[in-house]
């Protein structure tokens, strides 16, 4: 998506585009209102479908009178367009560097680290990945902006940029129950995070991301399967 880099003191922030978050709000509602009004053409004809999603709420919706329907079906559209506007805008991520400071937020998700702990940064795989010392991760979170941004974000306030990626993505191993070399505490908490991951529960695969991080091991996902590495003991 389109993104803007706007410096404000000693802090370059990375952003989508200001004019996105209100574009969002306005496009997708109207869309939801196309889409509300466009279901009263097309009712009758789901419900005389063998099959079909909400068919029977969509039956008592054609038993409401013409005008009725019209209200309902455009108001509701209406509705979740907005909805769905403002958690796509909260969703977007931000990064703002600053001379002492990284700090990453994207909807529930926030990480920040001192400009001294960094070793790194790099993108790869649709994902920004903030390096420690230890080669353990500080940040890892979706990415979606424009990368040349960020680096020149990064080398503007002195933070090492890793334009090849990651330097340790050799290193992966793909976990199986009982992996050699992981140390103790790990494998059970790694099958735990099998289970979220397999069942797309995000807030257990952060926790449990974190327990992980805590005992010195590095995980990324691929395809509900789960690849780690060991960081540098504290």
């Amino acid at each position: 998506m389109p993104t803007d880099s706007t410096r404000t003191g000693d802090t370059t922030t990375v952003a989508d585009a200001p004019w996105l978050g209100p574009a969002f709000l306005t496009g997708l509602p109207l869309l939801g209102a196309g889409l509300g009004w466009g279901l009263t053409f097309i009712a009758e004809w789901i419900t005389g479908l063998p099959t079909f999603p909400l068919q029977g709420l969509i039956e008592r919706y054609t038993d409401l009178s013409p005008t009725l329907q019209l209200v309902v079906g455009i108001g509701v559209g209406l509705i979740a367009g907005i909805v769905l506007a403002l958690f796509v805008i909260h969703e977007m991520l931000t990064i703002t560097v600053g001379r002492d400071r990284i700090d990453l937020k994207r909807g529930d998700y926030e990480r920040g680290a001192d400009r001294a702990d960094v070793r790194g940064v790099f993108v790869q795989d649709k994902r920004v990945v903030v390096l420690g010392h230890r080669r353990q991760e500080l940040a890892n979170v979706e990415f979606d902006l424009d990368r040349d941004e960020l680096a020149a974000a990064l080398r503007r306030h002195g933070y090492p940029w890793l334009p090849d990626g990651d330097p340790y993505a050799a290193e992966y191993r793909r976990w199986v129950p009982g992996a050699d070399g992981l140390p103790p505490g790990a494998d059970p908490v790694l099958k735990a995070r099998q289970h979220a991951l397999e069942k797309s529960n995000g807030n257990d695969l952060r926790e449990l991301l974190d327990e992980l991080d805590g005992l010195g091991v590095v995980v990324h996902d691929k395809d509900k399967k789960q690849y780690w590495r060991l960081a540098d003991p504290a």
